[in-house]
């Protein structure tokens, strides 16, 4: 059984990673640091949206809408999980704070909400 916190931190917790990647493709410059934003970091930025936005979206919501197969839940879980480690490797080598925290804290809730779900 599923603690109810765990799938509204879990929903919080990818609405936050959704809302940073449609940010970034209006202000590809947050990611790039960059000072001139090129056609290419743009198109990048873009991309990056096109698969977070849709990950981000069914993260939130599987827990509370595919509550009978538990099976896709965990499974959806675990990739927003990994794709936010991979995300705190990118922060690590960047020597981002940000990219390191948030993404470690998204990837903690996605686990556990798989684990208990």
């Amino acid at each position: 059984m599923l603690p109810t916190v765990l799938p509204v931190l879990n929903a919080i917790a990818a609405a936050i990673s959704t809302a940073s990647s449609l940010l970034v493709v209006f202000r590809p410059h947050m990611m790039s640091k960059s000072r001139e934003v090129s056609a290419g970091e743009r198109f990048f930025a873009q991309m990056y949206a096109a698969r977070a936005v849709p990950l981000g979206v069914i993260t939130a919501v599987a827990p509370f809408t595919v509550a009978s197969d538990i099976s896709t839940v965990r499974l959806i879980l675990m990739a927003a999980m990994t794709v936010q480690v991979i995300d705190v490797g990118i922060g690590i080598r960047r020597r981002e704070t940000a990219m390191i925290i948030g993404p470690s804290i998204a990837a903690v809730i996605h686990g556990a909400t798989a684990w208990f779900a």
